[in-house]
């Protein structure tokens, strides 16, 4: 039971490290908005903290099988989109704090970014909303992959001429089965349709 806190413990650690280091970047973003929308935002950006931690929570001191197969799949699936989509805006946001830092040191603590005459937004500001950018990118892409492309299957049929095929083989067919990412099988129905083509 200690280890499996421990384990628990380290990766809620883990998981809001972050999550408050992708925040920066919201806060960053948000800062221009009314008061309404800003704190909208900013609660939006941590309910899936919330989430995620509740349901790790359940997942290791709790009997995961009581949520059924079909939530577990979406749990597991959810939580590691969201954290891989950070990842992604995580690298930018530390691109940014090292550069930052170099420019600190050879600056002389230089204390605040300031904008370039011309320019309409700080290189942080910038940097900021390219890291949100990076984070959205995978996180629609994997979601439309697992909502829509995980069930798109497709009939191909290719014609192969081989020149130095034995006439024996003429007009074979050969049955070929790729990449069919039917997962856990969430929806039966469409892979039983995949499977009757």
């Amino acid at each position: 039971m200690l280890a499996r806190m421990l384990t628990f413990a380290i990766l809620i650690l883990l998981l809001l490290l972050v999550d408050y280091y992708v925040f920066q970047a919201v806060v960053q973003v948000s800062k221009n908005l009314s008061d309404g929308w800003k704190l909208s935002v900013r609660l939006l950006f941590w309910l899936p903290t919330v989430l995620s931690v509740l349901i790790i929570l359940f997942w290791t001191f709790g009997d995961p099988y009581r949520l059924g197969p079909n939530f577990r799949n979406w749990a597991i699936t959810g939580i590691f989109g969201i954290y891989i989509s950070k990842f992604f805006a995580v690298i930018v946001l530390f691109i940014d704090d090292v550069q930052r830092g170099i420019r600190w040191m050879v600056e002389n603590l230089k204390k605040e970014d300031k904008a370039i005459p011309g320019e309409t937004i700080t290189r942080s500001e910038f940097l900021s909303k390219t890291a949100l950018i990076a984070a959205a990118i995978p996180f629609g892409t994997m979601a439309y992959g697992i909502i829509s492309g995980a069930h798109d299957y497709r009939v191909k049929h290719v014609t192969l001429r081989l020149p130095n095929l034995p006439p024996s083989f003429d007009g074979i067919k050969i049955g070929h089965i790729s990449d069919i990412h039917s997962g856990s099988f969430f929806n039966k129905t469409a892979v039983k349709g995949g499977v009757e083509m």
